[in-house]
């Protein structure tokens, strides 16, 4: 139950107080950190004395901020009213919330204290903006803010789904940013000493190019991408660490999906199981050579393109796992006995979809031949006798891709759900709820028509919004399309001899019968 304490008459809540405390303390300790790098460089007594200056508005702002903010929660909504320099006023039907996020920084930790986001799926100008957050209110007063909008139980009625299993820690490294967290700690190391006084421009640097000067390079290079390598990887295993830390995934009587996790800043989501349309198992190259993969929830309100590469993706259900954990997963918060991405057998895609591939193949690698050729000729002929060997290397690295991201393509309907799998650098095998789907869009580019090729793409309100089907012919295509949402596209087909379904004409777009190249049916779902 909300605290009795700083409500007005007609149910107005204040924020924290406490939210000033945790503001001065990040103040003071961004002073400290800078006074002790001044007392390290020796610096002026004026640059001391003006160092705590910027802190006094910043605390000011957030006090005025602090008394500005008010809060309610009402039978129908959660208002807001916030503003110093620009007053708003959101409200949001409680029946529209998708998402609760309870999210907690090391200083709120400290005090007790907890950011409540509240995320409608709406999406109209951003993701942002379908967001709702109160930063802060007391822990116990948020927890009883997500209790009454999700309508919750006990945790000890919960029913236990997954949790961290610290051997999947050896997948923390099997990422495209380990190189560049390598990379990252020399940028962060030139920093410190720069901060420190050593000047690494004018003395470390030197002393570094005169020493290489007199090595064998070759052996030199190696250990250096050795190490850089190694510090990625420790990098790496540190941010698995702290973003997954003691992650539990629960299933509430009530019908929620909540995963909590995170060491340094505590991290929980709720997700209402009655939006849920499906789940999404990714396989990133480098993951998927170790045997992992992520495990996304396609929910209404979260998962979407922009939440992707951040690091608190909403609907995440499970960290960078072993398949068969991911696949266990996603059968479990579906309700299924097996994953739909592992029970139906996808059908394979024409070779038409793999010349395809090729073709970009080939046309990648001549177009980065040909502009290294050509700095060659500008700056220095080195370039311009090696330009066939980049070419050939990019080719034959184009073809391995080819092929794989060809192998990867398919697409099936088991009981309840269409399934699609595409990607090569990431695989994602998307298994969509048929109940779900609002509307299909067929595409044919003009380097498709030839081949006959399309791409069917299920349009569906969670996650990323459209989920593809790519390179597939236009009679399976529409089939397939029909067959999983009948009725859906049906208006919009023709009926051939032989039972193939075909579009009305070059192609049909909902809601008007004059030709076009793209077809789809409306965002009103089965008729």
């Amino acid at each position: 139950m909300l605290s009795e304490q700083r409500v007005t008459s007609d149910g107005w809540r204040r924020l924290d107080a406490r939210t000033l405390w945790a503001a001065t303390l990040w103040c003071a300790g961004f002073v400290l950190v800078t006074f002790a790098i001044l007392w390290w460089r020796d610096a002026s007594w004026w640059l001391f004395a003006v160092t705590p200056v910027p802190a006094l508005p910043a605390i000011g702002y957030e006090a005025l901020r602090w008394s500005k903010t008010r809060y309610r929660l009402t039978p129908a909504h959660l208002e807001l009213r916030t503003g110093v320099f620009l007053r708003r006023h959101r409200s949001i039907p409680r029946e529209r919330v998708r998402t609760v996020d309870v999210l907690a920084d090391p200083v709120q930790r400290i005090l007790r204290l907890a950011t409540f986001r509240v995320g409608t799926g709406h999406r109209v100008r951003s993701a942002k903006a379908a967001v709702l957050s109160l930063n802060a209110l007391s822990r116990a007063d948020a927890e009883a803010l997500r209790a009454a909008l999700v309508l919750r139980a006990e945790p000890e009625e919960q029913q236990a789904i997954a949790r961290i299993d610290w051997r999947w820690l050896r997948f923390g490294p099997l990422t495209f940013a380990t190189p560049l967290l390598g990379l990252g700690a020399v940028g962060i190391t030139y920093e410190i000493l720069d901060a420190l006084g050593y000047d690494p421009d004018n003395v470390a640097i030197p002393r570094l190019i005169t020493w290489l000067g007199g090595v064998d390079l070759l052996p030199v290079l190696a250990l250096t991408a050795l190490a850089l390598l190694v510090a990625g990887m420790i990098g790496a295993l540190v941010r698995y660490a702290e973003t997954w830390w003691d992650f539990r995934l629960v299933r509430e009587p009530h019908g929620g999906l909540r995963a909590t996790r995170g060491l340094l800043v505590t991290r929980s989501a709720t997700l209402e199981e009655e939006r849920l349309h499906g789940v999404e198992i990714a396989e990133p190259l480098t993951l998927r050579s170790g045997g992992g993969a992520y495990t996304f929830a396609v929910v209404t309100g979260a998962g979407g393109a922009e939440e992707e590469a951040s690091t608190f993706n909403t609907s995440a259900l499970l960290p960078p796992a072993p398949i068969e954990q991911a696949h266990r997963v996603a059968a479990t918060v579906l309700r299924e006995e097996e994953s739909p991405a592992r029970a139906v057998r996808l059908l394979p895609h024409p070779r038409a979809a793999l010349a395809r591939r090729v073709r970009w193949a080939f046309g990648c690698a001549g177009v980065l031949g040909a502009v290294q050729a050509a700095v060659g000729a500008w700056l220095t002929p080195v370039l311009t006798h090696l330009w066939w060997v980049t070419a050939l290397a990019a080719c034959a690295a184009g073809l391995l891709f080819a092929r794989d991201g060809y192998r990867n393509l398919g697409h099936g309907i088991t009981g309840g759900y269409l399934v699609t799998r595409h990607g090569s650098l990431k695989r994602r095998t998307i298994a969509l709820r048929r109940g779900g789907v609002i509307g299909w869009t067929i595409t044919q580019w003009a380097w498709h028509r030839r081949s006959t090729l399309c791409r069917v793409t299920a349009t569906t309100p969670g996650g990323r919004g459209a989920y593809h089907v790519k390179d597939v012919s236009m009679g399976e295509g529409l089939r397939f399309a029909d067959e999983a949402v009948p009725g859906l596209l049906a208006p919009f087909l023709v009926r051939r001899e032989g039972g193939v379904s075909r579009g009305a004409g070059p192609g049909t777009s909902a809601g008007r019968r004059r030709p076009s190249r793209r077809a789809g049916a409306g965002p009103t779902g089965p008729r």
